[in-house]
């Protein structure tokens, strides 16, 4: 395969989709290719493979820290980083004609501008191939004050559609997600379904089985609303009843949606409930899952989860909603159990059953670090994308694609 010089775009120089982005550059770096992540200052990973560089040039910033900030101050803020989102796009802009790569990755849209500046790329005389890589194909809604699980703007709809039509591919994954995306933006001309990978990153040391765990539960990742909070403490509160020394600890920084105040003294109510309403930085994140029997993740809402398969190469068994794709992640009965979204009780018996059979949690944990091992390997991932940029280069190269006549069936 021709050796490609390939940009990824992650505007967050730390959390979930920095993390996906730099593995797979990673990958594509392992197999031959000239890699660049483009992000923001102090980026929380650094490159592994001399092929991949990590280009800290956008006025971007980190993940909240939690801290609870007064209204006026976070006003403040906002319009700041608004400001300085603009700017970043520019710096992006002019950062993309200079290096010309092959081809650009770009991660999650959540903005008109995001939009604006996709379509500004495609128009020009000879834009690179370009990729997004649709984590969630409907942008979440994170905001406290309107309680939308989804950004259903019409100026945001207008403008993803249009960023949409110009792209040479969307990849998502799972088939949930693609029959999402098609329904939401049928404009897409095409989409591939790639696997997530693992999160080799985070293992810093072994960590203990399941069976050797306390009867605790982990909840780990942003805390907001779409993920189910509320029913997980509904849970816990019955499943305290039955197993007094469960104990869940929460931990992820709190979205706008969430008052972590208010979390915490519902917490307190229940009891054995320790709530961090902070980001976990990476080196903390291996003694979370090590000290955990299993992780839950009763999302009512959800395409994937990087926190499934998380959980998955730490040998951890998940209790899931049976939401989006996490059917496909999580084999009920095989590498974790699934419940119905939004049902406490439900989710506080499976959770009860693992708990009180720590055999069983060892084993399906097992069984989930074996299959994400055979089935979610960054090669696999970085196979798929490469084939997706060469089939799009070979699209705008060969002129047939283009002029091939259109035939009428036979009648």
């Amino acid at each position: 395969m021709p050796r490609r010089s390939v940009t990824l775009v992650e505007f967050s120089p730390s959390g979930g989709l920095f993390h996906f982005a730099v593995q797979l550059g990673e990958a594509l770096a392992s197999g031959g290719h000239d890699v660049q992540v483009v992000t923001g200052p102090r980026p929380e990973l650094r490159p592994t493979h001399p092929g991949l560089c990590i280009r800290s040039v956008l006025p971007t910033w980190h993940p909240a820290a939690g801290r609870p900030e007064p209204v006026l101050l976070r006003k403040s803020r906002r319009l700041l980083r608004a400001a300085r989102y603009l700017t970043a796009w520019l710096v992006l802009e002019r950062y993309l004609a200079r290096s010309r790569p092959d081809a650009v990755l770009f991660g999650e849209w959540r903005f008109p501008l995001d939009a604006w500046f996709v379509r500004r790329l495609a128009r020009r005389a000879q834009p690179p191939v370009l990729l997004d890589v649709a984590h969630a194909p409907l942008p979440f809604n994170e905001q406290r004050q309107t309680g939308e699980v989804f950004r259903t703007s019409p100026r945001l709809t207008r403008a993803l559609r249009q960023a949409y039509g110009c792209m040479d591919a969307v990849l998502v994954l799972g088939e949930r997600s693609r029959r999402d995306l098609l329904g939401a933006w049928p404009e897409v001309r095409r989409v591939e379904v790639i696997p997530h990978g693992n999160e080799a990153i985070f293992v810093r040391a072994p960590v203990p089985p399941p069976d050797h765990c306390p009867p605790r539960i982990l909840f780990f990742g942003t805390l907001t609303t779409y993920k189910g909070l509320d029913v997980l403490l509904d849970a816990f509160a019955l499943l305290r009843r039955r197993l007094p020394d469960a104990a869940l600890l929460m931990a992820g920084a709190p979205s706008a949606d969430v008052d972590a105040a208010a979390l915490r003294r519902r917490a307190a109510l229940i009891g054995n409930v320790d709530v961090r309403p902070a980001y976990v930085p990476m080196e903390a994140v291996g003694a979370l899952f090590g000290a955990a029997r299993v992780v839950a993740a009763p999302y009512l809402f959800a395409n994937a989860s990087g926190v499934v398969h998380l959980a998955q190469t730490f040998g951890r068994p998940v209790v899931a909603s049976s939401v989006g794709d996490l059917p496909e992640a999580v084999r009920d009965g095989e590498t974790g159990l699934l419940v119905p979204p939004g049902d406490a009780t439900a989710l506080a018996g499976a959770l009860e059953r693992l708990l009180r059979d720590p055999a069983l949690a060892a084993r399906l944990g097992a069984a989930g670090a074996a299959r994400l091992a055979a089935e979610g390997s960054w090669a696999e991932v970085a196979a798929r994308v490469e084939a997706v940029i060469e089939d799009c280069v070979a699209g705008r190269t060969d002129p047939r694609r283009d002029l091939e006549p259109h035939v009428e069936p036979q009648r």
